[in-house]
Protein backbone atom coordinates (compact mmCIF):
# COMPACT_ATOMS: atom_id res chain seq x y z
CA UNK A 1 0.00 0.00 0.00
CA UNK A 2 1.41 3.38 -0.96
CA UNK A 3 0.97 6.67 0.82
CA UNK A 4 -0.99 9.34 -1.04
CA UNK A 5 -0.02 12.93 -0.24
CA UNK A 6 -2.80 15.05 1.28
CA UNK A 7 -2.26 17.80 -1.27
CA UNK A 8 -2.98 15.38 -4.09
CA UNK A 9 -6.23 14.25 -2.43
CA UNK A 10 -7.27 17.85 -1.76
CA UNK A 11 -6.63 18.80 -5.37
CA UNK A 12 -8.60 15.81 -6.66
CA UNK A 13 -11.53 16.68 -4.39
CA UNK A 14 -11.45 20.33 -5.50
CA UNK A 15 -11.37 19.37 -9.18
CA UNK A 16 -14.32 17.01 -8.70
CA UNK A 17 -16.27 19.72 -6.85
CA UNK A 18 -15.57 22.32 -9.55
CA UNK A 19 -16.39 19.92 -12.37
CA UNK A 20 -19.75 19.05 -10.79
CA UNK A 21 -20.52 22.73 -10.23
CA UNK A 22 -19.75 23.56 -13.84
CA UNK A 23 -22.15 20.82 -14.95
CA UNK A 24 -24.96 22.75 -13.24
CA UNK A 25 -24.09 25.89 -15.17
CA UNK A 26 -25.58 26.28 -18.63
CA UNK A 27 -23.50 28.07 -21.23
CA UNK A 28 -26.66 29.70 -22.60
CA UNK A 29 -27.30 31.34 -19.22
CA UNK A 30 -23.79 32.79 -19.13
CA UNK A 31 -23.87 33.86 -22.79
CA UNK A 32 -27.16 35.68 -22.30
CA UNK A 33 -25.82 37.56 -19.28
CA UNK A 34 -22.61 38.43 -21.14
CA UNK A 35 -24.58 39.63 -24.16
CA UNK A 36 -26.91 41.75 -22.01
CA UNK A 37 -24.04 43.35 -20.09
CA UNK A 38 -21.32 43.89 -22.66
CA UNK A 39 -22.66 43.85 -26.22
CA UNK A 40 -24.17 47.37 -25.92
CA UNK A 41 -20.65 48.76 -25.46
CA UNK A 42 -19.56 47.60 -28.91
CA UNK A 43 -21.13 48.91 -32.10
CA UNK A 44 -19.36 46.32 -34.21
CA UNK A 45 -20.71 42.85 -33.53
CA UNK A 46 -17.58 41.10 -34.84
CA UNK A 47 -15.46 42.69 -32.08
CA UNK A 48 -17.88 41.54 -29.42
CA UNK A 49 -18.20 38.10 -30.99
CA UNK A 50 -14.51 37.48 -31.64
CA UNK A 51 -12.85 39.10 -28.63
CA UNK A 52 -15.23 39.94 -25.82
CA UNK A 53 -17.70 37.11 -25.49
CA UNK A 54 -15.28 34.23 -24.89
CA UNK A 55 -13.16 36.17 -22.40
CA UNK A 56 -16.26 37.32 -20.49
CA UNK A 57 -17.59 33.76 -20.28
CA UNK A 58 -14.24 32.49 -19.03
CA UNK A 59 -13.99 35.19 -16.38
CA UNK A 60 -17.63 34.67 -15.32
CA UNK A 61 -16.86 30.99 -14.74
CA UNK A 62 -13.80 31.99 -12.72
CA UNK A 63 -15.92 34.26 -10.51
CA UNK A 64 -18.55 31.51 -10.24
CA UNK A 65 -15.96 28.97 -9.04
CA UNK A 66 -14.47 31.53 -6.66
CA UNK A 67 -17.92 32.01 -5.13
CA UNK A 68 -18.36 28.25 -4.84
CA UNK A 69 -15.02 28.05 -3.04
CA UNK A 70 -16.21 30.75 -0.63
CA UNK A 71 -19.31 28.72 0.21
CA UNK A 72 -17.29 26.56 2.58
CA UNK A 73 -16.95 29.55 4.92
CA UNK A 74 -20.68 30.22 4.90
CA UNK A 75 -21.29 26.70 6.20
CA UNK A 76 -18.80 27.33 9.01
CA UNK A 77 -20.91 30.25 10.21
CA UNK A 78 -18.78 33.07 8.83
CA UNK A 79 -20.86 36.18 8.13
CA UNK A 80 -21.63 37.35 4.60
CA UNK A 81 -19.59 40.54 5.13
CA UNK A 82 -16.50 38.63 6.28
CA UNK A 83 -16.70 36.30 3.29
CA UNK A 84 -17.04 39.27 0.94
CA UNK A 85 -14.04 40.98 2.55
CA UNK A 86 -11.99 37.80 2.25
CA UNK A 87 -12.61 37.57 -1.51
CA UNK A 88 -12.82 41.29 -2.26
CA UNK A 89 -9.27 41.57 -3.62
CA UNK A 90 -9.64 38.60 -5.97
CA UNK A 91 -13.01 39.76 -7.27
CA UNK A 92 -11.73 43.30 -7.75
CA UNK A 93 -8.72 41.95 -9.65
CA UNK A 94 -10.92 39.90 -12.01
CA UNK A 95 -13.22 42.87 -12.53
CA UNK A 96 -10.48 45.45 -13.17
CA UNK A 97 -8.51 43.13 -15.44
CA UNK A 98 -11.60 42.53 -17.55
CA UNK A 99 -12.44 46.24 -17.53
CA UNK A 100 -8.92 46.98 -18.85
CA UNK A 101 -9.45 44.35 -21.53
CA UNK A 102 -12.77 45.93 -22.52
CA UNK A 103 -11.28 49.40 -22.46
CA UNK A 104 -8.53 48.31 -24.85
CA UNK A 105 -11.09 46.97 -27.33
CA UNK A 106 -13.33 49.98 -26.85
CA UNK A 107 -10.48 52.36 -27.70
CA UNK A 108 -9.38 50.21 -30.62
CA UNK A 109 -12.83 50.37 -32.21
CA UNK A 110 -14.29 53.73 -31.19
CA UNK A 111 -14.15 56.41 -28.53
CA UNK A 112 -17.11 56.57 -26.21
CA UNK A 113 -16.57 58.63 -23.09
CA UNK A 114 -19.51 57.03 -21.32
CA UNK A 115 -17.76 53.64 -21.43
CA UNK A 116 -15.22 54.71 -18.82
CA UNK A 117 -17.98 55.97 -16.56
CA UNK A 118 -20.28 52.94 -16.84
CA UNK A 119 -17.91 50.17 -17.88
CA UNK A 120 -16.16 49.64 -14.56
CA UNK A 121 -19.47 49.46 -12.67
CA UNK A 122 -20.92 47.02 -15.19
CA UNK A 123 -17.85 44.78 -14.86
CA UNK A 124 -17.94 44.89 -11.06
CA UNK A 125 -21.67 44.12 -10.94
CA UNK A 126 -21.31 41.34 -13.52
CA UNK A 127 -18.58 39.47 -11.64
CA UNK A 128 -20.19 40.04 -8.26
CA UNK A 129 -23.41 38.52 -9.62
CA UNK A 130 -21.56 35.40 -10.85
CA UNK A 131 -19.63 35.16 -7.58
CA UNK A 132 -22.94 35.18 -5.66
CA UNK A 133 -24.44 32.55 -7.96
CA UNK A 134 -21.39 30.35 -7.35
CA UNK A 135 -21.63 30.99 -3.61
CA UNK A 136 -25.27 29.87 -3.52
CA UNK A 137 -24.78 26.80 -5.70
CA UNK A 138 -21.60 25.81 -3.86
CA UNK A 139 -23.37 26.14 -0.52
CA UNK A 140 -26.27 24.03 -1.78
CA UNK A 141 -23.92 21.27 -2.99
CA UNK A 142 -22.03 21.30 0.29
CA UNK A 143 -25.22 21.24 2.41
CA UNK A 144 -26.61 18.35 0.40
CA UNK A 145 -23.18 16.65 0.53
CA UNK A 146 -23.25 16.04 -3.19
CA UNK A 147 -19.44 15.98 -3.37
Amino acid sequence: MSVVPMEQLRLKKQITFERNLLRELTIEEVQKDVRDCFQPFFHFYYVYDSAIREEAIEQAMEAYLLGAEASQFRLCGVSEEEISERYEVELKTISLDFFDYLEYWQQATSHNGWFTVRGEKVCTDFFLRWWNIGLEKGERRRRLKLD
